[in-house]
Order: C-alpha cells, then structure tokens, then sequence
C-alpha cells in the first residue's frame, strides 16, 4: 500500500502524541470502545469531533435506543449495561414493560459516558477532525488530526474507527461500499427535536379518547403516525393535511418519546427528510438540514393546534447532528449478509448478537423482501472479521459502518449492537497491545470469551 499524502518529513514540525489505542469517533460505539480498552488497562484516548460524547445518542437526540429483541443476557453489551445502569441509577433512564431498558437522557447521556470513561483513566480530545491517516506497510501509523491548536501527528498502536462512515478506513485506503448495491442511495436521513412544557397527562388522556392504545405506564408515552396505517392519530394527521397545516412529507413517519429525567419533554424522531439520497455530500446534507428545519416548524404548529396537551409547550431543541443512518461501509474478512439474518447465522467469532428486524428508510420496502421476521429467540450474530480488514493490519472498524450488505446494515445499526461492536473492538485492541497480535489476525473466539466472562460480572 502507498504511503499516505502526509509524509513524516512533513511532519516534522507537527506536535506528536503517541498511545496504545486510539479511537476515531465518540459515538455509541466509540465510547463503548475506548470504555472497553481503558478498563483492561492500555493507554487510549478518543478523537471526537464535536463537543461531548455520544454521536447520535446525545448530539443526534436519537432516544430510545431500540430493542435487540433479544430476551436476556446472551444479546446485551457489558459496557452498555454499564451505561443504562447508571443511568437509571440517577434517574436518567427508566425502562418500559415490554422489556427494553434503553430509554435515557439524550442530554445525561454527555456526562455519564464521560464519566465512565474517566473513571479507567481514558482521554478525550474534542472539537478534534481526522484530516488523514499516516499509512506504512499495511499499518496505521499515526492519524493527522486538525483543531484550533493546528495540526497534530498522533502515534498509536491500534486504531479503532466509530466515525460511523468509515472515515479513517477510507483514508487508510480501505475498500468501502456506499449505499445500496444497485444506485448507492442511502437511507433517509431524518432531524430530531424536541419539545417541552408538554402537559403529558392531557396527552395520554387525549390519545385514550380518540382510541389511540396506551400502553405505556406514565410518565413514559410513545405516538406514531404513518399515512399507510389506519390508526386514530393518522386521521388527525389527515385532517391536519387537508387544512395545509401540515405536507405530506411531513406525516410519512412520525414518531415521539418522552425522555427520563425530563418531566413534561418529548423527543420526536422526525422528520424524515425526503430527496437526500447521499449522505456523504456535504451540500446535499446541508440543504436536508435546512428543509429538516422547515418541516419541525410545520409539525410543531401542528401538534400546537391539533393534538391536546402541547397548546402550551415549545421547541427547546433541534438535533446538532442529521440523523444519518448509514453511509459507508468497510469490505472486511467477512461480508454480513441478509442470508445471515435469514438463515439466523451462528459463528464461532460472534462478538454481537440482534434480533432487530431489517430496517430501511426511504428506499426499500422491506415486506417485499420476503425475509421472515426474527420469533422469540432468534437471533444472529456478527462476527468479529466484519470489523477487520485484510489490508490494514492494526485496524478495527466498529459501529454502523462495519462491513455488511446494504440490508444487512438496516439490522445492525441500532445503538445496541453499536455499542456491542464498540465493546468487541475495545477488547480486542486491548488484547493485540498486550499480546503484540495484530488485529486482523486475532481470532475472534478470544474477544468472543473475554466479552461473555466480563457479562457474567455485570449480571451477577
């Protein structure tokens, strides 16, 4: 492989750092990662772009985290379990009654991740960009990174890559795949926000009289509308877009929570934005925030007007960052497949395990892939070559970004899983600096291992 643009001649000016294991991108995985390979003790700092930790969850506003739908130990994450524990520990989480224990706080979240990961003694560098990778015989040897200190030349070991795009992989000159296998489309991206000052009993009691099944005990609550359904809260919907109060694109998917530790707030995981078919453009991502803004803006007049409980709330927030669903994708060892999750694939080196169905937004409609719905029980693995690469020997790829078909990414993506993956690659970064083993050749069984004695701690 060709060295990188960036020569260590022209960097010899640069400041230098060097670590055991860095991580690229403080997401879900991220932090779950660099969580993971400070607490078995090795020098780590994460790289993050903006201001606090966890991507999506916090800066994206994306609660709750959605179900594994796996019952019980075998498809949970020890470091997540970390994670949500403390959470609701300080009431900034809560779980419902059909089982799933990720509802948090999208603002908490910050604080708790940080603490964790302080705790092991790990660092973080924020408002940092990777600008590229320093690349000599299939190794990563440092990563060029740009903030308002100039550039730096960060040495490391192993390199972990959460960016969620596979930024760092990209730049190391990793095969990537983008989108769907026919036109490379992505998913729909969406914006979140949220709303305050919300009479939530009002609401409850609303959705009970027009028929709406409540199912949530308060102060949890959960509305969803879609225009194919025939549900109560659609025809209000209806009624909404006949007056022109609101688009048709505005009704394609709706949804809100309400969030713990937030009396009166609800987070709405809408709108989904139509037209962004790239979201590695960076003008397209743009325009789709700008017309994300628009559309809050109709749907909140909405809610102001037509649905009971909100006539006195306000927007206290609109997400920092668009709600990307996926992007690239790393051609690892191994290509997770819808086969897999047809044939509810089992592998020696399982590092995560999911049930969620295949998700896709906007471009596929999925009841017309004949793949049958995962049964109480069923699961299928991930196995620990989707996050390692032939041609990079001390890289680890974690997150939405692992190597994956495009419909088996839909399954995989959720926080999780992410965060499960995050943890696979923390161990095994760990391991191969303790061991001196290269990451690309690490069998997986041994991350599968660590990871299932370290679940029994934090079941027990």
């Amino acid at each position: 492989m060709e060295n990188s643009t960036y020569t260590y001649n022209k960097l010899c000016n640069i400041m230098e750092k060097s670590y055991d294991v860095i991580v690229i991108g403080g997401g879900i995985a991220g932090s779950a990662a660099a969580i993971a390979s400070a607490m078995a003790g090795v020098n780590t700092l994460i790289i993050e772009r903006n201001s606090c930790l966890g991507g999506l969850a916090s800066g994206g506003q994306v609660t709750p985290m959605m179900h594994n739908g796996i019952d019980g130990r075998p498809g949970r994450s020890y470091i997540n379990e970390i994670i949500k524990k403390k959470m609701a520990l300080e009431g900034y989480g809560a779980d419902d009654h059909y089982g799933n224990d990720g509802w948090f706080n999208t603002e908490m979240i910050k604080y708790t991740l940080e603490e964790i990961l302080s705790d092991y003694k790990g660092e973080i560098l924020y408002n940092t960009e990777l600008l590229d990778t320093v690349v000599e015989n299939n190794k990563i040897k440092g990563v060029i990174v740009h903030n308002k200190s100039g550039l730096s030349l960060i040495r490391g070991r192993v390199f972990i890559d959460s960016t969620g795009d596979a930024d760092a992989a990209f730049a190391s000159g990793v095969t990537c795949f983008k989108g769907d296998e026919l036109l490379h489309n992505n998913q729909a991206m969406s914006l979140r926000f949220m709303v305050g000052n919300i009479d939530i009993m009002k609401l409850k009691a609303f959705l009970k009289e027009i028929g709406e099944p409540d199912i949530l005990e308060y102060p949890l609550v959960e509305i969803a509308s879609v225009w194919e359904a025939t549900t109560p809260l659609n025809k209000v919907f209806q009624r909404a877009l006949k007056d022109r109060v609101i688009e048709y694109p505005d009704g394609k998917y709706f949804q809100a929570f309400s969030v713990p530790g937030m009396p009166g707030v609800m987070s709405f995981n809408c709108p989904e934005i139509p037209g962004i078919y790239d979201t590695l453009d960076t003008s397209a991502v743009s325009r789709g925030l700008t017309i994300g803004r628009k559309m809050i803006k109709r749907l909140y007049g909405f809610l102001k007007a037509y649905i009971p409980g909100f006539e006195k709330s306000c927007i206290i927030s609109s997400a920092e960052l668009p709600g990307i669903r996926e992007s690239r994708r790393i051609r690892g060892k191994y290509i997770l497949s819808e086969k897999d999750f047809s044939e509810r694939a089992k592998f020696e080196d399982g590092v995560a395990r999911t049930a969620y169905p295949i998700d896709i937004h906007g471009l596929i409609d999925e009841k017309k892939l004949g793949i049958k719905l995962m049964e109480r029980g069923e699961y299928f693995e991930i196995p620990y070559r989707c996050m390692v690469t032939d041609s990079i020997e001390n890289l680890l790829v974690a997150g939405r970004c692992i190597s994956s078909t495009f419909i088996a990414q839909s399954s995989v993506r959720i926080q999780p899983t992410c965060s499960a993956l995050g943890e696979a690659a923390g161990v095994a970064a760990a391991y191969c600096v303790r061991n001196k083993e290269k990451a690309n050749e690490l069998d997986g069984k041994i991350v599968r291992d660590i990871m299932s004695e370290q679940l029994k701690e934090v079941s027990c």
